[in-house]
């Protein structure tokens, strides 16, 4: 009966440390690709952006230099919502606590900035769609780095 319950520790504990394992593996390969993809997107998007700041061409070819990143932003995505999918609950729990932080300070952000520039007319250089986006990710990393500080 005792090396019955030993036994059964014992797999438990090998099943355990399998799970933790892979976990740690996934991780590894889960952030590798979604540092790759990531690091494309941007690269893409940088081309993008240098190119339409020259002027050239004609409108419809400004359009698909446009959109050009668009497809690998959404690969990027569905790494990221793959990667989320196969975390285990903690990790899951982390990444929505961190979106939901991202959101409503983006929303704060967006409605402050659209405030001032009603009252002071905010110079479009430093205040424009081309540049207030990127306060989204780094609200998300904000919220990622309080989700982890608060449960690991």
């Amino acid at each position: 009966m005792l090396s019955v319950l030993l036994h059964r520790m014992r797999k438990a504990a090998k099943d355990a440390e399998k799970v933790a394992h892979t976990v740690e593996e996934h991780r590894q390969v889960y952030g590798t690709r979604l540092l790759i993809r990531g690091l494309l997107w941007v690269s893409i998007f940088m081309l993008s952006r240098g190119l339409l700041e020259m002027d050239f061409g004609p409108a419809w070819l400004r359009v698909v230099v446009a959109l050009f990143p668009v497809p690998f932003f959404i690969w990027y995505l569905w790494t990221w919502f793959n990667g989320a999918a196969a975390m285990d609950e903690l990790q899951r729990r982390i990444e929505l606590e961190a979106l939901g932080f991202a959101f409503p300070a983006t929303a704060v952000y967006l409605m402050t900035i659209g405030l001032l520039d009603l009252a002071i007319t905010l110079p479009p250089e430093d205040f424009s769609l081309h540049h207030i986006w990127m306060f989204l990710p780094i609200a998300y990393y904000a919220g990622l780095w309080r989700a982890k500080r608060r449960y690991e």
